[in-house]
């Protein structure tokens, strides 16, 4: 029998905290999490993990039924502060595992991660709706997709009484992200 979503999500959940990965929900979950439901077929996170766990991590997860990238090559994606995948191989569920940013917005909005009730059984260390409108500001930059601007509305009309709009004019100034922003703001 097939895992559903939410087992797979879980599962990741509890890989990263068995071990001991520094993690953060990001990206459309998060969205969600704040916002307005949409369908997804995988999961983000910023991820932080000491090296010498990466062969622990690749073990945890292949034994768990993902394809995981070589040790090699996710030491090399460390090293870049990039990002590599896992996929669920039952499900095709893909994971994605971005390596924590060291620009001083990555470091700052990693260190804002908070826990929060994702799943009627899981709690989970989630960005702040904040942080995920900034980064969905940023996807957008890059790739001019609508999905990024419908679930920053999502966020601002179901959370935006807890936004914190001066933190984010903050950052999207400091980004350069005043265009994009200007495209979510109510006429």
């Amino acid at each position: 029998m097939s895992m559903t979503q939410q087992e797979v999500f879980e599962t990741v959940v509890r890989l990263f905290d068995q071990v001991g990965v520094r993690y953060m929900l990001c990206g459309s979950v998060a969205a969600m999490a704040y916002g307005e439901p949409r369908y997804t077929n995988g999961f983000d996170f910023v991820i932080a993990v000491a090296p010498s766990k990466l062969d622990d991590f690749h073990r945890a997860f292949s034994e768990s039924g993902f394809y995981v990238p070589a040790v090699d090559v996710m030491l090399d994606e460390f090293r870049r502060h990039r990002q590599f995948n896992l996929l669920h191989n039952d499900t095709g569920i893909k994971i994605d595992c971005m390596v924590v940013k060291v620009t001083p917005f990555g470091r700052e909005e990693f260190e804002r991660r908070q826990l929060r009730q994702v799943t009627a059984t899981c709690v989970a260390t989630v960005a702040r709706p904040e942080d995920v409108i900034l980064g969905k500001l940023e996807y957008c930059k890059m790739g001019q997709s609508e999905k990024h601007l419908h679930d920053i509305r999502g966020i601002l009309r179901v959370s935006g009484a807890e936004i914190d709009l001066d933190y984010v004019r903050r950052w999207v100034k400091e980004l350069g992200l005043e265009q994009q922003w200007n495209l979510v703001q109510p006429t």
